[in-house]
C-alpha cells in the first residue's frame, strides 16, 4: 500500500461560540495538517453555531465549514459530515483532540497487515509494553474511542449511516454493537496517538427524580447497580434507546457472550442472526 495515495476525510464536530473554543478547534486542526506529509487531508468541521458566518471567528480555508439547519445531534452531525466526504478513509472526530507525528501512517500499517478490519482508534497514550501493535475487538474506551474512530470508507457501505436515534449518550456503544452484530472487525492501534483533552468534572448531585414521568422504566432499573441511571435525564434516555435496540443488559451480556465464543472460532457470520 502506498501511503501517498490515501486521503482522509477528518470530520469534526464543534461548536464555535467563545475564543476558548475557537482556539481549541484551531489547534486541533492545526495539529492534524501538521501530523503527516504524505497523506491528503479532507478536513469538514460541522459547525453547531449557526451565527458562525457572521462571527469573529474564522477556520482556514483549507477546512470546509457546514453548519447544519437542525439542533445539534451526534451521529446526525456525523452524517451530514460522511455524506460530504470525499476520502478513502473517514476519521469521526472530537473537536478537542491534538494529533501526534504519523498517527494514520500507523493505521495504514495495520491495513497492510490485515485488510479485513474496517474500522480503527488511536489511543490517548502510546504503551510500549503491547506485544503486538494492534488488538481487535469492541469495549468501548478500550477498543473503540468514541472521540477518534477512523473507518475505511467502505464501512459504510455495509452498515448504513449511523443511528441518529443517538444524539450524544450511548452513540460509541450503539457504534460498537453494530460492528460486532455485522462480523466487521474494529482495531485499537498502540502506535497512534491521538490526545484527548477532555475536561473531567465531578457532576452535581441530582436532588430531583421529577423528569422519570416521561419514561416507561423498565422494572430491572430499579436495583440498587442501577441508581446511577435514575439519577441523570440524558444517561437514562441514552440508556433505554440503546437497550429497547439490543435488548435488556442481562441479555445482551449473554448474546455479546455466545458472540465471541463465535468470534473465537472464526464463526462470526452467525452473529448477525440473533444481535
Amino acid at each position: 500500500m502506498n501511503s501517498k495515495t490515501k486521503s482522509l476525510s477528518v470530520i469534526i464536530l464543534a461548536l464555535t461560540n467563545s475564543e476558548e473554543l475557537y482556539k481549541m478547534t484551531l489547534n486541533c486542526i492545526n495539529s492534524l495538517k501538521e501530523s503527516e506529509t504524505n497523506i491528503i487531508f479532507e478536513i469538514i468541521i460541522i459547525e453547531s453555531n449557526r451565527d458562525y458566518l457572521v462571527s469573529n471567528f474564522k477556520y482556514p480555508d483549507f477546512a470546509k465549514v457546514i453548519i447544519p439547519d437542525v439542533n445539534f445531534n451526534f451521529h446526525q452531525y456525523l452524517n451530514i459530515g460522511i455524506k460530504a466526504s470525499t476520502g478513502d478513509y473517514i476519521a469521526l472526530c472530537n473537536n478537542d483532540l491534538i494529533f501526534h507525528k504519523k498517527w494514520f501512517s500507523e493505521i495504514l500499517k495495520v491495513v497492510e497487515l490485515d485488510n479485513t478490519i474496517l474500522s480503527f482508534s488511536p489511543v490517548g497514550t502510546i504503551d510500549v509494553n503491547h506485544e503486538n501493535i494492534y488488538q481487535t475487538g469492541y469495549k468501548v474506551r478500550t477498543h473503540i474511542m468514541g472521540w477518534c474512530i477512523v473507518t475505511n470508507k467502505k464501512l459504510f457501505n455495509k452498515i448504513g449511516y449511523l443511528d441518529e436515534t443517538f444524539d450524544f449518550y450511548y452513540a460509541d456503544n450503539d457504534y460498537a454493537m453494530t460492528l460486532k452484530s455485522k462480523n466487521i472487525k474494529h482495531a485499537v492501534v498502540f502506535n497512534s496517538k491521538v490526545e484527548h483533552l477532555e475536561k473531567r468534572s465531578s457532576k452535581k448531585k441530582v436532588d430531583s427524580q421529577s423528569f422519570l414521568y416521561k419514561y416507561k422504566i423498565p422494572q430491572y432499573l430499579y436495583k440498587k447497580e442501577y441508581e446511577w441511571v435514575l439519577n441523570d435525564e440524558k444517561s437514562l434516555d441514552g440508556f433505554l434507546k440503546y437497550h429497547n435496540k439490543w435488548g435488556t443488559p442481562d441479555f445482551l451480556y449473554k448474546k455479546n457472550k455466545l458472540a465471541d465464543i463465535l468470534i473465537r472460532y472464526n464463526l462470526g457470520y452467525f452473529i448477525r442472526f440473533f444481535l
